[in-house]
């Protein structure tokens, strides 16, 4: 697995153990995004020349999220 800082959705899926659609969802309602991911630049970041536009998370903020117990 790369250790690059920032990564996609699918792989975010993967660390949380949860659908890709799933960490779609909770990027694309800005509150939603807020309250999961924390501010545009700490946990998350939007391409949008890149392919489609594509969200992309900060590793070690799905790392910690991935450590939370479920609520």
């Amino acid at each position: 697995m790369s250790s690059s800082v920032w990564i996609s959705p699918k792989e975010a899926a993967e660390l949380l153990e949860v659908s890709e659609r799933t960490v779609q969802r909770s990027l694309q309602d800005p509150d939603q995004r807020a309250r999961e991911w924390g501010g545009e630049g700490e946990g998350w970041r939007f391409k949008p020349l890149s392919t489609r536009g594509a969200y992309q998370l900060r590793r070690s903020a799905v790392e910690r999220k991935a450590g939370q117990p479920e609520k």
